[in-house]
């Protein structure tokens, strides 16, 4: 169990470079549209590590959650190779991340069955920031280490209420780190590639939320995008349910058959 999650930490913390990477040197908005191909890289990763993949329809209904989420999010795109690549890198250590996360809760809770451990999803994700923190360091230390002081005394400069910057900055981490609580929560009960879907409907919600907190007006590309991927995730939701549907009862009617034939096959033996 260590080893794995010290590989989620890995993924985790690689995730969150390649993000910061990618808001960086683009657009936020940039950003936001290659991320929403989340859903496609769990599908894939999850399809290859688990060898067991979901019918084409279901499939295919990703394509209007990430078309639609991309549309609204695309009206200022500024086009950048960094961006684009740190934000692919992103998706890809991501749903690494939520298909090995998947496997270690899945063996948490068989194990958790057998001898009651303690490790539910929000304490897992304690132990992968944890993680992911210690990963992180050597990683600052060469990147910004020698720059560090002087880019903290720059921020500190630049504002002007230096309380209300530190507040907002541990009132980011701790929302930051509550949305990952809630995802994990999420991740012990559904599939990567749903939460991954999810977690791309989350971007409509962010464009709401700047509208609400900055006062920017939603176009009408942005209304018609957000409507199309909301629409795509009920779409993924009703398809994936309906084949689930089809799939139990295809179980059930094997399972009836054969032991209605090991029934009669006793009777024979019998008389």
């Amino acid at each position: 169990m260590a080893a794995a999650i010290q590989r989620v930490g890995i993924y985790h913390s690689l995730g969150q470079l390649a993000t910061m990477v990618s808001l960086g040197a683009g657009a936020v908005s940039f950003a936001h549209i290659v991320k929403a191909m989340e859903p496609f890289f769990s599908a894939m990763v999850s399809g290859l590590y688990f060898q067991k993949w979901m019918p084409t329809p279901v499939y295919m209904t990703l394509i209007p959650v990430v078309g639609g989420v991309g549309y609204a999010c695309s009206q200022e795109v500024n086009f950048s190779w960094l961006a684009f690549g740190a934000a692919m890198c992103s998706n890809l250590f991501f749903a690494l991340r939520a298909v090995m996360s998947k496997l270690a809760l899945s063996t948490t809770t068989t194990l958790a069955e057998e001898d009651d451990s303690n490790l539910t999803p929000p304490n897992m994700f304690g132990l992968v920031t944890w993680a992911a923190f210690f990963i992180s360091i050597p990683i600052a230390l060469i990147g910004e280490g020698k720059e560090f002081v002087g880019l903290w005394s720059t921020a500190m400069n630049s504002v002007e209420d230096k309380t209300a910057f530190l507040g907002s900055l541990v009132l980011s981490g701790l929302s930051h780190y509550l949305n990952n609580e809630v995802m994990y929560l999420a991740l012990g009960k559904v599939h990567p590639v749903t939460l991954a879907v999810g977690n791309t409907m989350k971007r409509v919600f962010i464009l709401v939320a700047s509208v609400m907190v900055f006062r920017n007006p939603i176009t009408v590309q942005a209304g018609v995008g957000s409507t199309v991927g909301i629409a795509g995730v009920l779409l993924y939701s009703l398809t994936k349910q309906r084949y689930e549907k089809m799939e139990s009862t295809a179980t059930t009617t094997i399972t009836t058959t054969t032991e209605v034939v090991h029934h009669e096959t006793g009777n024979k033996h019998h008389v």
